[in-house]
This record gives C-alpha cells, structure tokens and sequence, in this order.
C-alpha cells in the first residue's frame, strides 16, 4: 500500500504549526516583556499586566479565527 498525499499533507502539517506556532511565539513574546517590565517596575504590577492581558486577549482571538478558518475551508 503506497500513500500518494504527501504534498498534501506536507502542507496540512505546515498550516497547522502556522496557526499554533503564531499564536505560541507571540504569548511567549508578551510573557517575556511582562516579566521584563515586572522586574523594573514592581510596583506597576496591575497595570502591566491589564496592559498585556488585552494584548493576550488580540492574540487569542487570533489564534480561534485562525482555527475556525482553519475548520472551515477543510470541512467541506
């Protein structure tokens, strides 16, 4: 039995450690500048982390639209 999709899945594959990676480097980024600025400045804890968790809120609606794009072209 020989598979015959390799291109195919070779590209399924790379779409989906897009839509996963994307949204992991830019969580990974904002975490570390958190940390960075926390290590500055102690005593604005609150409002950095408000600051970025809007941030982190853009990014994960980016990641679920990714996603249901993502479901949606491949479900049909």
């Amino acid at each position: 039995m020989k598979f015959q999709f390799w291109h195919e899945g070779f590209i399924f594959i790379g779409m989906f450690i897009i839509m996963v990676g994307v949204p992991c480097f830019f969580t990974a980024l904002l975490g570390t500048r958190l940390i960075e600025r926390l290590g500055n400045y102690p005593s604005k804890s609150a409002v950095l982390q408000m600051g970025i968790c809007v941030q982190l809120l853009l990014v994960e609606i980016f990641g679920f639209m990714m996603l249901a794009l993502f479901f949606h072209v491949f479900a049909d």
